[in-house]
């Protein structure tokens, strides 16, 4: 399998959106990661720091653990490609969501959402020029099968 010059990078980011949900979710609002002067507790402990009662970085790590898989298979299967894309976007319009009720409802900041929501915002657009890059790739493809039978007739 051939490595696309996207691949790595939105592995590691993936996988560090597991990791810092993870933090998050066991450290709470006491971690070391949140700076002064910026409102970690109160963004989390905020009516919209949960979600049925679990807290929203839980969600975050299983949601990021499904899409790491689907990235996966994405990759192997280029059929499901546009599944790997439809959840990164949904993904940032979610992260995008959370950042605008820190800074409009909750007039607050949290150093830690603000990194694992712009990380997703990050991811989509990786995606958006990887999709570009990959229609391009089966157009080319498309062309020379052309060109090839063409040949043969």
């Amino acid at each position: 399998m051939k490595i696309r010059k996207y691949d790595l990078i939105l592995g590691l980011l993936i996988i560090a959106e597991i990791v810092l949900c993870f933090y998050v979710g066991y450290s709470g609002s006491n971690n070391y990661l949140c700076t002064t002067g910026s409102s970690c507790s109160f963004v989390q402990n905020s009516i919209y720091g949960t979600l049925f009662g679990i807290k929203l970085a839980w969600f975050g790590l299983v949601s990021f653990s499904i899409f790491f898989i689907l990235f996966l298979i994405a990759r192997f299967k280029k059929n499901i490609y546009w599944a790997f894309l439809l959840a990164t976007i949904i993904g940032a319009v979610f992260a995008v969501y959370f950042i605008s009720l820190q800074i409009f409802v909750l007039k607050q900041i949290c150093n830690d959402c603000i990194t694992i929501d712009g990380i997703m915002v990050i991811m989509m657009i990786i995606v958006i020029f990887e999709f570009v890059d990959f229609r391009k790739e089966l157009k080319n493809v498309a062309k020379t099968v052309e060109k090839e039978m063409g040949k043969a007739l």
